[in-house]
């Protein structure tokens, strides 16, 4: 693939309005080929100046327009909703030197309606439908007859003919407004739908690979922590002045054991499910991280009319919360916010932070893929605790601007007898 055409599949707004060039090419060419026969070969007479004086410059515009789209400019929304409705307008021009409503190709008027549907909001395809119906109306009464289209009783609005016309436009018209419009809506959906399954798919398959490795990881180090566990032991006993030393990377160890065997025994009962109140929940995970980040004071914020709350998890989201605890640690040792507070349905733990914040480049993608912040980081914390929430149920929203501190929100269900398990 080359780079223009790698281009112009990133860029499908692009894309659409060179196709739609295209289609006015194709009816501006049918125009001059058709003009050109009656003036040469017909008898009819038609105002050729006129003509050539709608279909040249349209021709000269529509180059443009074609130029224009090869090049890498973004092509907004309104910038499309304008070329349809030069065809509009470029249509009308023409209808009414041609006969008006008694033109055959009085139906192009539904070819930007359904473009519309099928690409823009649903306020620009309205606006189309009624400026065409506006339109076709006027040109009902407002034209310069082409002796080509006319038939007799014309001019009057009891010629059913017309009047079945006029309305068989107006119907189809306001069909395609509605009906296209929601057909559209429900094919971008499903793209959307698609694109948030191939993000979770692949978010997924990081995961997996992260876990097989965590796992292989700590079979391995489960040998080396005996080994220090061993040797902490035996400096205590020779040492005995360094015995407080010694209990604290004693305590260290420990830790790091009791967590290694919470990541091999997944398949062991202690891994399940489990139903708990809040308080419960905050009291075991306030214990795990103020040992490792014992020099971090947590301002805490727990109503007691929250704390008796009852939830349901593993050990996921233990880890999950610690991780986010020390990453607001790291950005802000000085201030650490933890809060809880009841919601319908559900309980709201939020987490904040006075740090750097969050940059606007990276704000979009934080658990979605690998992303740190931290020199030599990993950029695994966010992406697996976030995963380890949704998975049990719950909702993370980060919030924050770079220079102005973090705020993360965690929105986690409430245990219902009966209808969790």
């Amino acid at each position: 693939m080359s780079v223009n055409d790698l281009k112009q599949a990133i860029h499908p707004s692009r894309q659409n309005l060179f196709r739609l060039c295209l289609i006015r090419s194709i009816v501006i060419v049918f125009l001059l080929v058709v003009v050109c026969w009656f003036m040469f070969y017909s008898t009819v007479e038609m105002p050729w100046a006129r003509l050539f004086q709608i279909l040249l410059p349209m021709a000269f515009i529509n180059g443009a327009i074609i130029l224009r789209s090869r090049f890498d400019w973004p092509v907004g929304e309104s910038e499309f909703f304008a070329n349809l409705l030069l065809d509009v307008i470029f249509l009308t021009l023409l209808l009414y030197y041609t006969g008006g409503s008694t033109n055959p190709i009085v139906s192009y008027y539904l070819i930007p309606l359904i473009i519309s549907a099928a690409v823009l909001r649903p306020a620009h395809t309205w606006f189309i439908a009624f400026l065409n119906i506006a339109f076709y109306t006027l040109l009902l009464f407002y034209y310069q007859p082409l002796s080509l289209f006319t038939m007799n009783a014309h001019g009057s609005m009891s010629n059913a003919h017309f009047v079945g016309m006029w309305m068989n436009f107006g119907f189809s018209a306001l069909l395609i407004a509605w009906f296209v419009v929601r057909m559209a809506e429900t094919l971008r959906e499903q793209s959307r739908a698609i694109a948030r399954n191939r993000e979770a798919g692949l978010r997924n398959e990081q995961i997996i690979s992260v876990a097989s490795i965590a796992a292989g990881t700590a079979h391995e180090m489960r040998t080396p922590l005996s080994t220090m566990a061993v040797t902490v032991d035996e400096i205590c006993h020779q040492h005995p002045e360094l015995e407080e030393e010694m209990s604290v990377l004693a305590a260290q160890i420990e830790r790091c054991d009791a967590v290694l065997h919470e990541l091999v025994s997944t398949n062991t009962e202690d891994s399940q499910m489990h139903v708990t109140s809040v308080g419960v929940l905050l009291e075991s995970l306030l214990n795990k991280w103020s040992l490792g980040r014992p020099e971090v004071k947590l301002d805490i914020h727990t109503p007691g009319n929250v704390t008796g709350l009852e939830i349901r998890y593993d050990q996921s989201l233990q880890h999950a919360l610690i991780n986010y605890l020390n990453n607001a640690a790291d950005a802000s040792p000085e201030f650490v916010a933890l809060g809880v507070e009841s919601m319908p349905g559900a309980v709201k733990i939020t987490i904040e932070d006075h740090g750097i914040g969050i940059p606007a480049e990276i704000a979009g993608e934080l658990g979605k893929t690998y992303i740190s912040r931290k020199q030599g980081g990993l950029g695994l914390g966010v992406l697996l605790s976030q995963a380890s929430i949704e998975r049990l149920g719950g909702e993370v929203m980060l919030s924050g601007m770079a220079g102005q501190g973090t705020r993360l929100e965690i929105r986690f269900p409430l245990y219902e007898v009966g209808g969790n398990d």
